[in-house]
């Protein structure tokens, strides 16, 4: 269910606020595209919510390494609604903002009125460069994204720990680090030799935090390091993680035209919280099947029969399960997605869930008869090549 809180206001930026250099700039502003992929070439990889209950009722309890991480609300707000369309139509105007980028701003102003040399950004008339973002605006509304916007819409503070530049150096002191935590061995083994636990943690891994887009297990370098704060449980600092992950992976589809978006829920979640959504839904002329609305599947029991970690005949399905079919459109009044069709402990879960969440009390005669708007469609599963698995022991 996602939050009604409301990220910083400038990431959905109304240019005739602020500044007086900003109330100059036009209210709306069209980017063309940033690179030569098209937008219906790009695909989106969604996050997966995470069931833990789930897991642990088939024998792995991993929701304490997420804990201690203070990422529970982040894994609440990822069963929620992504919308392919608008993140795709992001991510093909985006462009990133850093200081270098800052520089070639200053200089064209200065190659167009040479008075400029040496003037401050103020001068120039152009905002003052804070931090590195992701710029780029959706049907003329200017978007951008940065660390601060990412940390505050997950949850979680931006600290801890980051390393960076690992580039998998064959002599970094890291990989016996890393090798000792995930396989007990200074030297690096097979992804098979990993426990079940540590296998769902780099999928988890893999799908939600450091989205890998598909390819294989084995995990790079990198990946390792910040598993390795993880299973360790010493704060990474995972906005600034996902940040330079975003940042990486969209260069990579500007200069090698990898048509790959990660972060699908989280972008979409930015655009819901930011105001965006809700002055689409306010025009009326909008609809979740133009805006490509869906939702993932999650991460349960099934999930471990899937990668042969269990038998497929010791699945327990339970009645608190969360369901994908749960998951409601943002275009709509903000309303638990349950009704009077649902069991009654399932009801009272979700008024709780409501309740802790959103600080709204919702009584068991306020709910509908049936599922107000319908649910959203479920993602089809992407078919990646990947290495053989561990196969069940008998």
């Amino acid at each position: 269910m996602a939050s009604s809180s409301s990220v910083p206001e400038s990431a959905i930026q109304d240019t005739t606020q602020g500044t007086s250099t900003q109330q100059e700039a036009p209210a709306y502003e069209i980017k063309g595209k940033t690179m030569s992929l098209e937008e219906w070439e790009l695909t989106v990889q969604l996050e997966r919510p995470v069931n833990f209950a789930s897991l642990l009722h088939h024998g792995l309890n991993i929701k304490e390494y997420y804990e201690s991480q203070d990422l529970i609300h982040h894994f609440n707000m990822l069963n929620g609604p992504t919308n392919e369309n608008l993140v795709k139509h992001f991510w093909a105007r985006a462009s990133v903002y850093d200081k270098h980028a800052a520089k070639l701003e200053e200089s064209e102003k200065v190659l167009i009125d040479p008075s400029l040399e040496g003037k401050s950004r103020e001068e120039m008339r152009l905002e003052p460069f804070v931090d590195t973002k992701i710029r780029s605006s959706i049907m003329g509304v200017l978007v951008f994204i940065n660390q601060e916007i990412i940390a505050y819409v997950i949850g979680r503070a931006s600290e801890g720990n980051f390393k960076d530049g690992l580039d998998n150096n064959k002599k970094s002191p890291w990989n016996e680090i890393v090798n000792e935590t995930m396989f007990n061995s200074k030297k690096k083994v097979s992804y098979n030799n990993l426990s079940m636990e540590k296998k769902m943690m780099l999928k988890i891994q893999n799908e939600n935090l450091l989205p890998k887009g598909g390819g294989f297990d084995q995990p790079s370098l990198e990946h390792g390091v910040f598993l390795h704060f993880f299973i360790k449980k010493e704060k990474a600092n995972v906005p600034k993680y996902i940040f330079k992950h975003m940042i990486k992976t969209l260069k990579e589809s500007q200069l090698i035209n990898r048509a790959w978006i990660p972060y699908g829920r989280l972008i979409s979640e930015i655009f819901n919280q930011g105001g965006l959504l809700r002055g689409l839904s306010e025009t009326r002329g909008f609809t979740d099947d133009m805006l490509g609305t869906v939702t993932s599947k999650i991460i349960n029991g099934s999930t471990l029969a899937n990668m042969r970690l269990i038998k497929p005949e010791t699945i327990i399905k339970l009645e608190t399960d969360l369901k994908e079919s749960r998951v409601f459109s943002n275009l709509m009044e903000g309303f638990p997605p349950i009704c009077k069709q649902d069991p009654l402990d399932v009801q009272l879960f979700y008024i709780h869930d409501h309740l802790q969440s959103m600080g709204e009390e919702i009584h068991l005669e306020d709910i509908p008869e049936t599922m107000y708007g319908g649910a959203v469609k479920v993602a089809k599963s992407r078919k990646t090549k990947r290495k053989p698995q561990t196969e069940v022991s008998t």
